[in-house]
């Protein structure tokens, strides 16, 4: 019988895609939680999220009327990625079926699962939109059907960033048990003052325009979005973890984010500091592992497969370059 990287190859598009979304949404279940948070949960709780009361709501109110100034300038943009905003990141990282075919399937993968858990996440939290809240604010595009809370534009896009960040960085020569820390050690608070051409700020900085756009276009709140954020990343770094073999030796963070406690709007700076907090402030409350992921699972290989076409060989060899 043949590998199962090689039988997956075999299928055609909607069996695979079907394949592999039923593993990555097998990592994960989303259930309320103790105190009012809702959680995402591997073995341990992996992100915890408390949906913001009323009266943070109506304070946030006022970032998204500021915001409104901005639609002149980003309505391309906010039309442009209201159905989607692969192609964003392709032009910064090219990727394609006829290209990077197996870097396809594997963030197809990622984006099937994070829709998943994003999707129960907004049912379990029901947060009430903009609009619902006053005719003023006139979105410019069709609000959704689901809560506000945690925005999905921004859980996504803070997903991709990451799994492109982890591919980049594995076939640059990260070891696997260093690959989660060397992720998160390019999310400082000077991200925004970072070089223009590093490529992992490039891709944090696309995914926090995207999430901001969606307070431009008045249909959530910078909370929503900063949680977002956290949703996407904590869950594509569990992914990751699943990809590099899980176990002991991959140590995987949980978070813990209370929406009460964000202060004004959203930008890439502000959330990078809520990661980087002081032990009794910060939204890391500790690590797990995960199972070890089995011989017949196919994301590994699959994972294989993608850092070798971003010229890795998916080795465990040493990354120097910080």
């Amino acid at each position: 019988m043949a590998d199962p990287l090689t039988r997956l190859m075999r299928l055609a598009p909607f069996p695979r895609a079907s394949v592999l979304a039923y593993e990555g949404m097998s990592l994960f279940t989303a259930r309320p939680g103790a105190k009012s948070a809702n959680v995402v949960r591997a073995e341990s709780d992996l992100v915890s999220l408390t949906p913001p009361k009323p009266a943070k709501i109506a304070e946030q109110m006022v970032e998204v009327r500021t915001a409104m100034d901005l639609r002149a300038d980003r309505l391309p943009e906010i039309l442009a990625q209201s159905d989607g905003f692969m192609a964003f990141f392709a032009a910064q990282n090219p990727f394609g079926i006829n290209r990077r075919p197996h870097t396809v399937h594997l963030i197809t993968a990622l984006h099937d699962t994070v829709i998943a858990q994003e999707q129960r996440m907004k049912h379990l939290c029901s947060v009430a939109r903009p609009v619902d809240l006053s005719p003023q604010v006139q979105p410019i595009i069709e609000t959704p059907g689901h809560s506000a809370y945690p925005s999905g534009h921004a859980t996504e896009a803070f997903a991709i960033a990451t799994i492109f960040a982890a591919l980049r960085l594995s076939a640059g020569g990260a070891a696997d048990a260093d690959l989660i820390d060397k992720i998160l050690g390019k999310l400082s608070p000077v991200v925004e003052a970072a070089p223009v051409t590093d490529p992992y700020i490039l891709l944090y900085r696309l995914a926090a325009r995207i999430a901001d756009n969606r307070t431009v276009a008045g249909v959530h709140y910078p909370v929503d979005s900063a949680h977002g954020a956290l949703l996407g990343l904590g869950v594509t770094l569990a992914f990751v973890g699943h990809c590099l073999g899980g176990g002991k030796a991959i140590k995987v963070p949980q978070w813990a984010a209370n929406g009460n406690d964000w202060k004004g709007d959203f930008s890439l700076k502000k959330w990078c500091e809520a990661l980087e907090r002081e032990p009794n402030q910060r939204w890391r409350s500790g690590s797990a592992t995960l199972p070890e992921a089995e011989s017949w699972h196919v994301l590994p290989p699959l994972w294989r497969a993608a850092v070798a076409e971003w010229g890795g060989s998916g080795a465990a060899a040493q990354d120097t370059s910080g």
